[in-house]
């Protein structure tokens, strides 16, 4: 959605990273959420010592037990998968109008929250 992309857009600005593990359905399921078009936006880094382009050293040196992580622009983290609105709060993420999580809701079936170690 068009507020996907906007959100992943202030979370570059903003230097936010998920940290995250390609055997991992949560990290899946949170790139969904977000959708090809807004995916592009966002620092991803890869944990697993056998991913494309992994950056194990990364994660171990900032305390990445869990996937995914994120690490907020605004010095918050959170673990496990969220929804977007939840993304957005915690990120600090303002813009003219409010986030509408209903306009997320359907798009990709919950796993139930929660992460992978």
């Amino acid at each position: 959605t068009d507020q996907a992309v906007e959100l992943a857009k202030y979370l570059q600005s903003t230097k936010a990273v998920m940290y995250g593990a390609f055997w991992c359905p949560h990290c899946q399921r949170q790139k969904e959420l977000f959708g090809k078009e807004a995916w592009k936006y966002i620092t991803y880094v890869e944990c697993s010592p056998k991913g494309y382009k992994s950056q194990y050293a990364t994660c171990l040196s900032n305390g990445i037990d869990g996937y995914p992580s994120w690490k907020f622009g605004n010095g918050k983290s959170q673990g496990g998968e969220m929804e977007l609105i939840d993304i957005a709060t915690t990120s600090g993420f303002k813009k003219k109008f409010a986030f509408d999580g209903s306009l997320e809701e359907g798009q990709v079936p919950s796993l139930g929250g929660g992460g992978c170690k």
